[in-house]
């Protein structure tokens, strides 16, 4: 599965830039904010909380046409709200690239991309909603393994990885990348969700949001 969000598309790209620049040792990035617009959400699941922007483009429907995945913004509830003065914000795009890949729209019902950029500190990523009896060991491993592949593509390739224990009984896996792009994942089985991002800068992002998750 090659997870968009991770090597096209959107408001990501701005961040891919960057990391071609962190494979060279000299990182920096700046990207606009998402506009705001309203929520939408998939069958069932909670209104949007008022701390959670959601960012959704005008024209790009929730549910894609002859799609069978719905853009959740409620799912980004999950990660914490900001980091700082650093707003997570909905980044729509790389939902509509998502739901260009097969092997994607087969294992995930509602997914929501973000993001959060502070002058060069940013994390991107997704939380995926997955359809029922679709995870397991194995397919956790092999989401991992693709979502890693793709972003330390664009960092010099894949140079460690890592377990860190979470709140909960959950584990954190950390992948490194050879041009210091770390990547990160965590499965909420609460909520039925994986959550993957990677992150650039000394700040960490995406470890910040990931030991802050509120499933």
């Amino acid at each position: 599965m090659r997870l968009p969000g991770v090597c096209r598309g959107g408001l990501v790209a701005v961040a891919l830039v960057v990391v071609a620049g962190c494979a060279n040792g000299s990182p920096s990035a700046s990207a606009p904010s998402a506009s705001a617009a309203g929520p939408t959400s998939a069958p069932g699941s909670a209104s949007a909380s008022p701390e959670v922007t959601a960012a959704i483009s005008p024209g790009l429907p929730s549910h894609l046409p002859g799609v069978d995945v719905v853009m959740d913004p409620t799912l980004v509830q999950i990660l914490p709200a900001a980091i700082g003065a650093a707003r997570v914000e909905i980044e729509p795009e790389s939902f509509a690239e998502a739901v260009s890949d097969a092997s994607f729209v087969a294992s995930v019902d509602a997914a929501a991309f973000a993001i959060v950029v502070e002058a060069e500190d940013l994390a991107s990523g997704v939380v995926a909603h997955l359809r029922p009896d679709v995870f397991s060991e194995a397919f956790y491993r092999s989401w991992r393994d693709s979502y890693d592949e793709g972003a330390c593509a664009q960092a010099g390739g894949v140079a460690g990885h890592a377990e860190v224990g979470l709140e909960d009984d959950r584990t954190m896996y950390v992948t490194t990348c050879a041009g210091g792009l770390r990547v990160y994942h965590a499965y909420v089985a609460e909520r039925e969700v994986i959550v993957s991002l990677f992150s650039l800068g000394e700040r960490r992002f995406g470890e910040q949001l990931m030991t802050g998750l509120r499933p």
